[in-house]
């Protein structure tokens, strides 16, 4: 499609554009044909924010639903987990919604929206922090068919994965998704510590920016 796109506006003359989305900066670069039939760049545009979390939601997925924490289905641990990553990230990210559900069955805990950058955050505790199936959910929830290639993936957990979930670590690697570790929230002491706060809002910071 693009060496298309390419062809029409060299037979036609017209002025072309490419939209850098990856990496730490999104720009519109302006190319235009000179009468020699030579290519000139433009100086590129900046992309200011330009689209909300339901703008991005509702193009991929159509409706959706934001839960009321009282109907959520998490045990209570796990949704003061989510409370507090939603806390530690106030300021870092431009929005965060909590409870967005996708049709009956897919359920995210945690959207972000840094700029025009989308992340869904999965916020485990406990026995499910270390199975194979959030990152599944993960990897489902941000595939072509539902939020798209281009939603960071980032798994949040208040434990440290040892030498016995090398497996699933690697397998993240390999997924593109954000592992991080947060051990100092747990049931008898429910927050985070500041090293850990100050952890998260740095791979979300990264996480959004693509590097």
């Amino acid at each position: 499609m693009v060496l298309a796109a390419y062809q029409v506006a060299a037979r036609l003359g017209a002025p072309f554009v490419y939209l850098q989305s990856e990496g730490r900066r999104e720009q519109l670069h302006r190319y235009r044909f000179t009468q020699g039939g030579q290519i000139a760049a433009d100086p590129p545009i900046q992309i200011p924010a330009m689209i909300t979390l339901d703008d991005y939601l509702r193009a991929y997925i159509g409706p959706y639903q934001v839960e009321d924490e009282a109907k959520r289905r998490k045990d209570s641990l796990g949704l003061a987990f989510e409370r507090a990553i939603a806390e530690a990230l106030a300021g870092v990210v431009d929005e965060v919604e909590r409870g967005v559900r996708i049709g009956g069955a897919l359920e995210l805990d945690l959207v972000v929206r840094r700029g025009n950058r989308v992340g869904v955050i999965e916020a485990k505790t406990g026995r499910k922090a270390g199975t194979k199936e959030v990152l599944d959910q993960l990897n489902a929830a941000c595939g072509r068919e539902s939020l798209g290639i281009y939603t960071a993936k980032i798994l949040v957990i208040n434990q440290r994965w040892d030498e016995t979930r090398e497996n699933l670590r690697e397998l993240a690697e390999a997924w593109g998704i954000w592992v991080v570790e947060l051990p100092s929230f747990q049931e008898n002491s429910p927050s985070l510590s500041r090293g850990d706060q100050e952890r998260l809002q740095e791979k979300v910071r990264k996480a959004l920016r693509g590097s």
